[in-house]
C-alpha cells in the first residue's frame, strides 16, 4: 500500500470533519464527494478501511462514517436524512409554484435540507436567483408569504441577482452551501457555472443534476405578470421592496445589538446579493471546522 501522508489523510477525511461540526455521521458518498482530494470513490473507501491510521480514527457502521469518539453521532444520522428527504420533497412542490412569479430565474434548497441533514425543526432554505435589479421585488412576493406561514414550508433567505452569481467570498462554507445545493426549478445550475472555483475545493464533486426542461424554462405566466411589471408600476414595486427590505435587515441585526454591516448593505443596494443567515453563522462554522481540523492532525501525530 502507498504511504499516505499526514496532509493526505486530514484532505481525505475533511468532509467527516466537516460533518462532526454540525455533530453528523457522514456517508461514503459524502466523504468521497467532499474530500479535497481527487481519489476514486472505491479507493477511498478501502483507504479507510485498510490504513492503519486511518482504521484507528475512523468508524463505520451501516454505511456511516464518524471519529472514533463521535459514535453516537452513527445512530442519529438515519432520521436526519428521513426529515430532510421530505423537506426535499416539500421544496420541489413549492418551487413549482414559485417559479411563475415575475422575475424569479431559479430556485435551490440550501442548508441542512440538501445535505440530508436536517435536525428537529430545519427549515428548507431557498437561494433564489432573481432578474437583475428586482432583488426587491422578489423579497416582497416571497418574505411576506414565508413569515406569514412562519417558515414551516419554506425560507427565501439568500438572494443573488442573475447578473452577479460569482461570489467574492471563496471559502469552504460557501463550498459547501453551493456544492450540495438542489435545483429545483429555473436555471439554477447557472449558480455552479458561475463559480468553478468550487471544483478546485472540491475535485471529486458534480452538481445538482439539472431539472426538467419544463422547470427550466420560463412560464406563461410569469412573462406575463413581467410585461405588467416593466413600467412605472414595477418601478414602484422594486422601491417598496427596498425599503421593505431595509426595515427586515435593520431588525434582523437589532436581534443581535448590531447595525447592519457595511458589506451586506453594500451588496443589496448595488443589487448583487441579499443574504439572511443567522449570526456570524458562516464565520463560526469555519473556525469550528479549523479547530477540529487542528484537533485530528493532533490525533494523526500522535498515532504516527
Amino acid at each position: 500500500m502507498k504511504q499516505v501522508s499526514q496532509s493526505e489523510r486530514l484532505d481525505l477525511l475533511d468532509a467527516l470533519i466537516y460533518g462532526d461540526v454540525f455533530d453528523c455521521a457522514v456517508t461514503l458518498d459524502e466523504l468521497w464527494r467532499y474530500a479535497r482530494v481527487a481519489i476514486d470513490r472505491e479507493k477511498l473507501r478501502h483507504l479507510i478501511r485498510d490504513d492503519p491510521v486511518l482504521r484507528r480514527l475512523v468508524v463505520e457502521r451501516d454505511g456511516f462514517y464518524c471519529l472514533a469518539d463521535r459514535t453516537s453521532l452513527l445512530g442519529e444520522r438515519p432520521q436526519r436524512i428521513l426529515r430532510a428527504r421530505g423537506l426535499q420533497k416539500r421544496a420541489r412542490f413549492i418551487a413549482r409554484i414559485l417559479r411563475h412569479l415575475p422575475f424569479v430565474r431559479g430556485l435551490l434548497l440550501t442548508g441542512s435540507a440538501s445535505a440530508d441533514d436536517a435536525t428537529t425543526g430545519a427549515d428548507a432554505d431557498l437561494l433564489v436567483i432573481v432578474a437583475g435589479g428586482r432583488i426587491g421585488t422578489a423579497f416582497l412576493q416571497l418574505a411576506p408569504v414565508a413569515s406569514l406561514l412562519g417558515g414551516r414550508l419554506f425560507c427565501p433567505n439568500w438572494y443573488m441577482s442573475e447578473d452577479h452569481l460569482s461570489v467574492v467570498s471563496k471559502n469552504l462554507y460557501i463550498a459547501r452551501e453551493f456544492a450540495q445545493a438542489l435545483n429545483l426549478c429555473g436555471d439554477a445550475e447557472a449558480l455552479h457555472k458561475s463559480n468553478p472555483w468550487i471544483s478546485e475545493v472540491f475535485p471529486n464533486a458534480a452538481m445538482s443534476p439539472p431539472v426538467e426542461a419544463h422547470l427550466k424554462r420560463r412560464s406563461s405566466i410569469q412573462r406575463f405578470l413581467e410585461a405588467v411589471l416593466l413600467g412605472a408600476v414595477g418601478r414602484r414595486l422594486e422601491v417598496w421592496g427596498k425599503r421593505l427590505v431595509r426595515k427586515r435587515l435593520r431588525a434582523h441585526y437589532a436581534r443581535f445589538g448590531l447595525q447592519v454591516p457595511t458589506q451586506v448593505s453594500a451588496d443589496f443596494e448595488a443589487g448583487t446579493v441579499l443574504g439572511f443567515h443567522g449570526y456570524r453563522y458562516e464565520a463560526k462554522t469555519l473556525q469550528a471546522h479549523v479547530l477540529r481540523r487542528a484537533q485530528l492532525r493532533d490525533k494523526l501525530t500522535r498515532e504516527l
